[in-house]
């Protein structure tokens, strides 16, 4: 039995599938996070297993729609005008994976990892005792605007990703909701996508998992990262390896192993949510032409959209809220106040793939971050992923490596 000391740095879904899977393989790990567990970003999306997640938004016509996304205030992606010095790297980057071989590739290589999402969540949830956390509805996406449906390239990549779809005319959208907008033209229904219906609760049934089998948490903030060959210093503790689950956070710390800046970028995302509303609507409903998601939690309805780039700052934009606040009772006209105003902080990688494996200068230091929109769908897959590249030696696929961005 393995017996390394091992410190997982962050604690939302990615770091506690990881510290969950290391404990279980017989490791002793020690999670480490300057916020309680699961109290970040995995607590605040559309709690979708997202198995139909591709393509990325490195899609050709972000081009065409980049003076709208620049400025225009009804756009589903903003950017802070104050932030653009900081962004303009990044961006650039972006922008060159915005074509058509840039989007297959990290389509393709996104669902090699979706495959396994589903069994991997339903797996770990059974482990738990969380199971009943998990619901087969399947998912709509829906559009007022016709011109705003999927294109041609999107539908053809997702079939290519064997992603089942049907599409639907407004009448039959009605007739599975019918609570939803009149105005409804028609929408793509993914029949086997699967939501869960807590997520702050599935946060606390894998730490308490973790807890059982002898982790341990401290919550405490890494200020820095002192790597050696055999162990690497964390605050004023020494450990035999090291994986950083840190999302959003992760740049400073890659700096301190790497010794150069990634081009790690937030996308900050938002959601509201309608108190004892779960009943007026029966699964995850999307509007398309604004990206934002309706979904039904155990005891609300959760509405989560827009991309607002503008770095880590904690200060909420009033016109992002409202933007979702809008679109939301477009989509269910029933909808009245809203409560539980919420900003996250998703990390996002130029090419829209995740950094997965160990570092090239340290071979004790590991990183799981950088999922974009799917770090909660991604969870329990990319800590199996890593705990099988630590502990049974199994490499992961060199397409996520950090070594694409290292210089």
């Amino acid at each position: 039995m393995n017996q390394k000391k091992i410190a997982v740095i962050g604690a939302g879904i990615v770091g506690l599938s990881t510290a969950y899977y290391l404990q279980k393989a017989g490791c002793q790990v020690i999670l480490i996070d300057k916020q309680a567990m699961g109290t970040g970003t995995s607590r605040g999306h559309a709690s979708m297993i997202a198995n139909y997640g591709v393509p990325g938004i490195n899609q050709p016509q972000v081009w065409q729609q980049l003076p709208r996304y620049l400025f225009s205030k009804s756009s589903p992606i903003a950017i802070q005008w104050s932030k653009i010095g900081k962004l303009t790297p990044w961006l650039i980057q972006f922008l060159k994976n915005c074509n058509t071989t840039s989007m297959k590739k990290t389509a393709s290589h996104t669902s090699s990892l979706l495959k396994s999402a589903l069994p991997n969540y339903q797996e770990l949830l059974k482990e738990v005792g969380a199971q009943n956390l998990i619901t087969h509805r399947g998912v709509l996406y829906v559009w007022i605007d016709p011109r705003q449906q999927p294109n041609s390239s999107q539908i053809n990549i997702r079939s290519e990703s064997g992603v089942e779809q049907i599409k639907l005319s407004g009448e039959e959208i009605r007739e599975l909701e019918p609570n939803l907008s009149s105005q409804i033209q028609g929408g793509w229904h993914f029949p086997k996508a699967h939501h869960t219906l807590d997520p702050d609760l599935i946060l606390e049934k894998v730490y308490q998992g973790f807890l059982s089998r002898g982790g341990q948490f401290q919550k405490e903030e890494v200020s820095a990262i002192h790597p050696e060959e055999d162990s690497t210093q964390i605050n004023n503790s020494n450990y035999d390896q090291v994986v950083v689950c840190t999302g959003a956070f992760s740049k400073s710390l890659v700096k301190q192993v790497e010794g150069q800046f990634i081009p790690l970028e937030t996308e900050r995302g938002y959601h509201i949510e309608f108190i004892e509303k779960q009943q007026l609507l029966s699964r995850p409903t999307s509007l398309v032409e604004s990206g934002m998601y309706l979904t039904p939690l155990n005891n609300r309805l959760r509405a989560v959209g827009t991309v607002e780039l503008g770095g880590l700052h904690s200060e909420i934009s009033q016109a992002r809220i409202d933007y979702i606040a809008r679109d939301a009772k477009r989509l269910l006209p029933l909808l009245q106040d809203y409560q539980n105003p919420w900003l996250g902080y998703r990390p996002t990688m130029p090419d829209c793939l995740p950094v997965l494996g160990r570092s090239p200068k340290f071979k004790n230091i590991f990183y799981a971050f950088g999922h974009n929109h799917l770090g909660w769908t991604l969870g329990p897959t990319t800590g199996k992923l890593i705990t099988d590249l630590i502990y049974h030696g199994r490499e992961i696929n060199s397409v996520y490596s950090i070594d694409r961005y290292l210089s």
